[in-house]
This record gives C-alpha cells, structure tokens and sequence, in this order.
C-alpha cells in the first residue's frame, strides 16, 4: 500500500509542478555556465587564496594613499577600492604586489535576465512564492523517487547494489536517478531555502555579540595585528579600514561566520558578531544552488539540470505506457466465463493481457480483465488466466500486492481451471519468483484446479513464446482464438535492401534458404540484430536475425513454410531483386567484446547470426555447437565454418542430426559429451550464447543445469543472471 502511495505521490507531485519545474530545469542549466565563466576570468592569480591578510595589507597601504576596502569573492578574485598617484576607484588587483589587474566588468545583460526569470519568473513576489514552492515540490519528488527505488532494489541495504539492466527506460530513469539524488535534492533543498529566506519565511535570530576591553597601549604596525597574521585572503569576504585615525573606528573584517571589529592601533579585537546559523546557512544554500566559485558544482548542477528534463520525459513514457494498458471490458466480472488477471508494474503485462482479451472477444468469449488486487468470486468463472511480472526483488507488482492474501480468504462457489504465466528477467536472481509463488499458492487451493505442474516462465515478456502457449491453450480449449504474430509497435523507417545472393538447399524434412542483402543507403548493422519484413499486402512484421558473410553482406537463414507468408514471399526473390526492410538493434545478444571464450549454440536458421560472429576479430576463443536434421541442410553453411575453421576465428565446431544415424541427436547431447569442458567453461565465467527454437533453449537449459549440479558449481541461476547465458529465441 505505501509503495503505492510513493509512486502516485511522484506522479501527482511531478504533474502539478511540471510547467514551473521545466522552466527552472531549463533555465538552471543555463545559469551552470555563469559561474564556469567567472571562474575562466583573467582576474584570478595562481595560489591568490593562499596570501596572508597581513601581507595584503601591508602591499595595499604602502602602494596607494588611501584603501576603503577589500572584498575577495568565490572564485579568490581580489577587489579593492583605493585612491594613490597609479590608480584610483574599485578594481581587481593582484594581491602579491597590489597591482590593478582590470576594471570592474560590467554585468551579463543575459544571464542577469535569465536569474531573474529563474528566481520570479519576472513576476516579483508572486513568482518567488511559484519557484519556492516548485522547489519544494522538486524536494519531495525526489524523496518519493528515493522510496521507490527502495522498494524496487529490495530494500534501503540494497539501494547501492547493482540495477538489473532490463534495456527499458525505466531503468534509465531508476538508474540515472540514484545517480543524481544527493546534487538534485541539494538543488530543490536549497532553492526552497533561499526562496522562504527572500519571503521572510525564515525565523529570526539574534547574532551574537561579544565585546572586549582592549589590553595593550602599544601601537603597532597593521602587518603586525596577530588577526591579520593568521588569516588568509580565502578565509575572509571584506575588510574595510577605518576612515580615520581615531581610536574608535575601527578596522572591519569580515569572515564566513562571524565579523570583527579590530582596534586600529593595538590590533586587538574589541568586538565579535557572530551570524545566525539562519544566515550561515543562506550564504551557504546560495553558493550550492548557483555553484558560484567552483567549475566542478557548476557542471554538476548543468548535468542535474538536463536530468531533470530527462525523468520529466522518462517519466511521461512509463505514465504513458500504464495508462495505455488500462483495460476497458465488455462484459463484467459477474457474467464473464474467462477472467483475466494481470499482475503490471509499468504496464507491459497488461498489454498482452489485451491481447488474450480482444482473441478471445473476437471468438464470442465472454471475457473479464482486471488487476489481481481486484480477485473476488466470480459466479460464471471457468479459467482463470493470471499474467503476472514480478517488481524489483521478488515483490509483487503495486496492482498484484494484495491478491495472495485474496486468493486464501475468498470462497470459490464454483470450480474453475487455472493457469499462471510470468513475465521477467533472467537477469534478476529471483525470476518470476512472484509468479511461482501464485502458482505454489493456487495449487493448494479449494475447487481451483491449477492444471500445470509449474507456471510458464516467460523472459524478457518474449511474444512468440506467449503466443505459442496461448495457441496451444486456446487447442486444448477447442477455441479458435486470432492472436497477432507480432505485437504492433512503432513501426521502424524502411530502407531498401538488393539480394546479392541465395542458395537453396531441400532435404526429406525441410526447405531452407539463405539470402545475402546489400543495403541501397548505408546503414549500420551488426549479427545479433534483427530484420524487420512487412511482406507486401500484410500488416505484420517478421523478424529475421541478421547474420553478416566474409564481404559484410547481411545474412539471412530462412526455412521455408508450406503456408508461410513471408518465407514464400522472400523465397520469391531473385538475385538483384529489392525488398524494404527495416534493422532493429539487438544490443542483448551482440557478441561479448571482452570475452576471452565464447560458447554459440543453436538449431536450424538459429545458426544466421553466428555465421556472422564467426568472422569477426576477437580474441576469444570460439566454439560453435549446431544441430539440424540432415546431413543435406550443412551445405548451405559449409563455406562459412570452413574459411572461419582456416582463419582461426572458429576454434571448435560441433554438429549434431537429429534425423539421421549419429551417436547424438540433439544439440543438447553433444554438451553431455563435454560436460567437463562445458563445466569449465561455466566456472570461469564463459560467455554462451544460444539462438533457435524455444524448445533447443529449454532442452540445453536443462541439460546445464545437470551439469552445474553434478560438478558442483554454482545454481544455474547465479549463470544466467550474471550476464553469462545470453538468448534470442523463438
């Protein structure tokens, strides 16, 4: 519950205060530059902050006839106002020899426009009393989004462990956020401050005065007043001098936290002012805010600034996405007989929740679709259908945290089947872990039947896979459901591709194909990436993975289907013929740069984007394990495993058939034959990558599995979450 109050309180505080915070975000990162041009100013003089007040003194009152005063800014910039024969007025001087060095600059017309657009938005009062309270909005948007990523790493221990990189802007915001909490909540706290300090908001305080009776009758020399002998110019703001020689004006000096009032003769302190800590801390709240004085704040504060405007764009996308997963049902929950329960943290989930939904509608189902945190006992219910992902540690998501205690308190009065899917990461050490638990829980329960053994597991919210479980269900079901190849997304800018080459090779089983593209405009592209093909009069997308030959050329391995739409279209093609494409990086499965061994693995057209890896220039020590049916289908390969085999970027190939006579069928058998190595490899922290079918994936999981177990490695787990497993399958 309070997790769901942080989130909607960073929601709600961000949406209220998102036009001020946008001009302040892009005017502060304007004003970063101000104090970075300061500091870039001729007027400062190497180890200036260093010099003793004494010898400052002593320069100006022998070089000029008269000296009012002496003022030393942030940056060390040493002003004095004087009157001699050389030079006279207020000007920055050195302070080794006293010298003037330049006259008062005068002021930026443009950044002083831009603070005081900053500070009032020109509106005076009322615009201070607008940026004061932005500021503070800022302050406790920046409190919540700490809470929340909290909650999403496991706890406050954990706040500073590694965030799983799901590729998702949420974690860009997550991750770019912990990096700039302390500066943006150091920049919201302090501009709160200064605004309450200008609207009199702060509370009053009395300095504190200290007065002393001057002991010594003995004049002495200003170069020689113990005050001016230990202080340096860096530890004070002003000194004035008297403005004549009677005993009580005094000289007036002027330090961070306090003012002193030094007799001009003796050079005894007569009187201590010591500031409020009110005041203290404005002068300090304004140095932080404006980073005036340090070139290393102040690009602190540009790169807080442009981060600022980044989480308002990041988190106006994850809004988008959960808004645009909300569910609109046809029927209710009281008449429908398929109910859908979906478990969403940022909205993914729901998605495919809809998908199933509107399948199902279009079949004449009656169905229902709601959060798990809305379960209830539903009259007509006949499968329930949980779809599920799990947030940050094993939690479950803020729509799904009170559907366990639901599900042990409600009483069913009507039997019903049951199926949970989860969705997530491999890279998170508790996968799905939120889903096993419903399914752990359900099975237990009174007239629900939970008809699989385990719930299906889905990484990386995998469509094919939930497409092909849907199907199977939808057969069990006898329903003939519609779901989309592809879930719709924005589409990609197509370019056009020329088929420079293709080879066709038919065995007993299969028809299979390669096609070498050339792109007409350049493009960037590496094996591991994926192609998007439209085929013509057809709304749906199909992805290829892309593979690259000895010349740079895209690659393509297609089998070809009897009824396959695109196979048979790009089957059709000739050489020199074009077709539109566009690239889709795959960033997750392209090759380990720092790798120095690396484990391929795949079955049938799954071996396209190693037949790229194989040639490139690495110094990892390559081993590819395939397997296909027919000793026939290789031939389409052959070229490429050899010249890799004789330049020595293919150091091991392995092959299994599964159709024809050979001591091992699958390609997961031939990792039994060398289980030691395989074993090995693991251990020392290998990189393997694997590319198929679905089905080769589970079957070579579990055969590593074995192997870890019987070697006594570490869990399986601890392999694929550590970046070591890396997959793209289907």
């Amino acid at each position: 519950m309070l997790h769901k109050i942080w989130r909607y309180s960073h929601f709600y505080l961000t949406v209220s205060s998102s036009l001020f915070l946008l001009l302040a975000a892009v005017t502060g990162a304007f004003l970063a530059f101000k104090p970075i041009q300061d500091k870039l100013q001729p007027f400062y003089i190497h180890q200036a902050e260093d010099v003793i007040l004494s010898t400052l003194v002593d320069t100006l009152t022998h070089k000029y006839d008269e000296v009012l005063d002496v003022e030393i800014d942030n940056n060390y910039f040493v002003k004095a106002s004087v009157f001699g024969t050389e030079a006279e007025g207020q000007f920055y001087i050195n302070p080794f020899d006293g010298n003037k060095l330049a006259d008062l600059p005068k002021s930026n017309a443009f950044f002083e426009s831009i603070t005081n657009f900053h500070r009032s938005l020109f509106l005076k009062t009322p615009g201070r009393i607008f940026v004061g309270i932005t500021s503070f909005l800022l302050f406790l948007i920046a409190i919540t989004g700490l809470l929340l990523a909290i909650k999403r790493q496991g706890g406050f221990i954990q706040l500073c462990s590694k965030i799983v990189n799901d590729k998702s802007i949420q974690y860009n915001h997550v991750a770019l956020g912990r990096l700039l909490l302390i500066p943006i909540v150091i920049v919201a706290f302090t501009g709160t401050y200064l605004s309450m300090e200008k609207l009199s908001l702060l509370p009053k305080t009395k300095a504190s005065v200290n007065t002393y009776n001057p002991n010594n009758t003995h004049n002495i020399p200003f170069s020689e007043f113990a005050i001016f002998k230990n202080t340096k110019i860096k530890e004070i703001t002003k000194l004035e001098f008297p403005f004549s020689t009677d005993e009580e004006d005094y000289f007036t000096l002027s330090l961070k936290d306090r003012e002193l009032k030094i007799h001009q003769k003796t050079g005894e302190i007569v009187k201590e002012t010591r500031y409020p800590f009110v005041q203290i801390l404005s002068i300090l709240s304004f140095n932080l805010h404006t980073g005036t004085g340090s070139i290393l704040w102040s690009i602190v504060l540009l790169i807080s600034s442009v981060g600022i405007l980044y989480f308002m764009y990041s988190g106006a996308m994850i809004s988008y996405y959960r808004i645009r997963s909300k569910t609109k049902n046809k029927f209710t929950a009281q008449q429908a007989e398929f109910i859908i329960l979906v478990g969403s943290e940022n909205g993914g989930t729901k998605r495919l929740g809809k998908v199933l939904q509107q399948a199902l509608l279009k079949a004449n189902q009656k169905v229902f679709v709601d959060d798990l945190n809305n379960y209830q006992n539903y009259p007509q219910l006949k499968q329930l259908l949980i779809l599920t992902s799990t947030y940050g540690q094993g939690e479950p998501p803020s729509n799904a945290n009170l559907f366990l205690n639901k599900l042990q308190q409600t009483k069913i009065s009507t039997p019903f089947e049951c199926h949970v899917i989860g969705f997530g990461s491999f890279s998170y050490p508790k996968f799905c872990e939120f889903a096993k638990e419903i399914h752990a829980q359900a099975t237990i329960q009174p007239n629900i039947h939970v008809t699989e053994k385990t719930p299906l597991l889905i990484h990386n919210q995998n469509y094919q896979q939930f497409r092909d479980w849907t199907q199977q269900w939808a057969k069990s079901n006898h329903l003939n459901l519609s779901i989309p190849q592809e879930l719709s997304t924005k589409k990609q800018k197509e370019i056009a591709f020329k088929v420079t080459d293709k080879i066709n090779i038919k065995d007993t089983y299969d028809e299979t194909f390669t096609l070498s593209l050339t792109p007409t405009k350049r493009k960037r592209f590496v094996a591991g990436d994926l192609l998007s093909i439209t085929p013509p009069q057809e709304s749906t997308e199909r992805l290829y993975s892309i593979g690259t030959n000895s010349k740079g050329d895209m690659l393509l391995s297609i089998k070809k289907h009897d009824y396959g739409v695109c196979s048979n279209y790009l089957n059709n093609l000739n050489i020199n013929d074009t077709l539109k494409a566009s690239i889709q990086q795959n960033k997750e499965f392209h090759f380990p740069k720092k790798a120095t061994s690396v484990t391929l693995i795949a079955n049938g057209t799954g071996i396209a984007p190693f037949l790229g890896m194989i040639h490139q220039k690495t110094k990892a020590n390559i081993t590819l394990y395939w397997g296909t049916r027919t000793k026939t289908s290789t031939t389409l390969y052959h070229s490429f495993i050899a010249e890799a085999k004789q330049k020595g970027t293919l150091h091991q190939f392995n092959l299994a058939f599964s159709k024809e006579v050979h001591p091992f069928n699958y390609v997961q058998d031939l990792l039994v034959k060398d289980e030691i190595t395989i074993a090995h490899k693991l251990k020392n922290g290998d990189v393997f990558m694997l590319c198929g079918s679905i089905a080769m994936r589970n079957a070579v999981f579990i055969q590593l599995e074995k192997i870890c177990i019987k070697h006594q490695l570490n869990s399986f787990d601890i392999y694929k979450n550590n970046g070591q497993i890396l997959t793209d399958c289907y």
